[in-house]
């Protein structure tokens, strides 16, 4: 059975099987995952050096040092360290939804993230690389809890929803700067400011990308935020609207039921 594409909405995910491998390599050491496929998901991040990738399907990939590459399950590719004293931490993972199916990010080998000055991910993978070898209880839990940390810095960012493209680059100010204040009333044009573009610009790339206007996608995360409210069953429907952002609680049940299929009430009753 394939894998399901992971969801953008709050859905959970479920990791386990976390090993961790680190070395150096040569320039021309080579790795094929032709015959078989790729067993399990795979983050890669390099230190130093570089190292390309050569899919079945798809475009090459060059990874130099910084990067953070994803490598989906049952990819087909030969991968080829190209300069001598490649280090890496590599994070192998598996990865299902709470009901056993089995998920994915992409369809394709990808640079997922480059590291910044503030040097997030090489702190993450250091981290995991110091309890690589241990196979107590804690240890198992760390890395868990490391490489959720991982997904988490790479959500922020947006960077798996390929805003790193050229085409996007400009947006990404305006999109984490929406993310981060969606239950409040901020004009696009504030958005737009962010990004140091125009308000019709920044509405149509932003469109593009995710298929819904800025408003639209605020108002998706502030339906979200007010289902995980109902579902906890400890505040009422108005309660669940106001505190998302909603100051029309006849609006806020509409609008719910055309992006749920069901009512607020409905939601709250289903899960107690």
């Amino acid at each position: 059975m394939s894998a399901e594409r992971l969801p953008d909405g709050g859905q959970d995910i479920c990791l386990s099987h976390v090993v961790v491998m680190s070395g150096i390599r040569p320039a021309g050491r080579t790795v094929d995952q032709r015959p078989r496929g790729r067993s399990s998901h795979g983050f890669l991040y390099i230190w130093e050096g570089s190292a390309s990738f050569y899919p079945e399907k798809g475009d090459k990939v060059c990874a130099g040092a910084g990067d953070l590459v994803l490598i989906p399950k049952d990819q087909r590719y030969i991968m080829r360290y190209t300069e001598d004293g490649t280090t890496f931490v590599l994070v192998n993972f598996e990865m299902t939804a709470p009901s056993g199916e089995k998920m994915t990010f992409s369809d394709r080998v990808r640079i997922v993230a480059q590291d910044k000055e503030d040097r997030r991910i090489a702190g993450i993978m250091a981290k995991l690389e110091m309890c690589s070898a241990a196979e107590n209880r804690s240890a198992v839990f760390r890395r868990k809890e490391l490489l959720y940390r991982l997904l988490s810095l790479i959500y922020d960012e947006d960077v798996l929803l390929d805003l790193r493209q050229p085409k996007y680059a400009n947006i990404v100010p305006g999109v984490l700067l929406l993310q981060q204040t969606y239950l409040e009333n901020i004009p696009i044009s504030d958005f737009a400011a962010a990004c140091r573009i125009s308000v019709s610009s920044f509405r149509a790339l932003f469109t593009e990308q995710y298929g819904l206007s800025p408003i639209q996608y605020r108002n998706r995360l502030r339906i979200n935020r007010a289902s995980a409210m109902l579902r906890d069953g400890n505040c009422t429907v108005a309660e669940a609207a106001y505190a998302s952002g909603f100051d029309n609680i006849g609006y806020f049940c509409r609008f719910y039921k055309k992006i749920t299929g069901e009512t607020p009430l409905s939601t709250r009753k289903k899960d107690q």
